[in-house]
């Protein structure tokens, strides 16, 4: 298989186009300074949510760990906090122009279905995988490295090489 990530150098190319192909390697167009600033903004805001929790509750926040409580021992407080996500997605679409549907229109019935089946693959694995390793990705990321959790610690650095591994082989990144 040839990876589309292979830069391919030709002798008659200036040494300042190979080092600007080097340097912007993966860079997204929509990472601007807009979009660095509304994930600093919404990173402040996940902080300062995991403080309140932590502080006022005595719990930490997990989605994952909500979620399986939801249906294991279910209370008000669980329903509400799942109600509370799925409320903050609509008032987030309707502040930012609404949702792209999925799959998109453009592609064919025979790439929706494979879409549909990756996303479900990729569900079911990232729900085991939370429930193996006692938590997900955002209860790790955020409270476990924060309280400087061991198992947070191990944990968040194997999503990642997990996370890029994936991206690279499927060539979804």
């Amino acid at each position: 298989l040839k990876s589309k990530f292979v830069l391919k150098v030709q002798p008659r190319l200036p040494l300042q186009h190979i080092t600007r192909r080097m340097f912007t390697f993966g860079m997204s167009p929509f990472f601007t300074p807009s979009a660095v600033a509304c994930a600093g903004i919404g990173g402040l805001l996940l902080g300062a949510t995991v403080m309140f929790k932590s502080g006022v509750v005595g719990r930490v926040l997990g989605i994952s760990g909500y979620n399986k409580r939801l249906f294991v021992q279910p209370r008000t407080d669980r329903y509400m906090m799942v109600a509370g996500l799925i409320l903050a997605g609509v008032i987030m679409s309707a502040l930012y122009g609404g949702i792209e549907p999925m799959p998109p229109p453009s592609l064919s019935s025979g790439e929706r279905g494979v879409l549909l089946i990756r996303l479900a693959v990729g569900g079911l694995l990232a729900g085991v995988g939370s429930t193996l390793q006692n938590g997900c990705t955002s209860g790790h990321g955020l409270t476990g490295l924060a309280r400087l959790s061991l198992r947070s610690w191990v944990a968040v650095p194997i999503f990642m090489v997990a996370g890029v591994l994936t991206a690279t082989l499927t060539r979804s990144a």
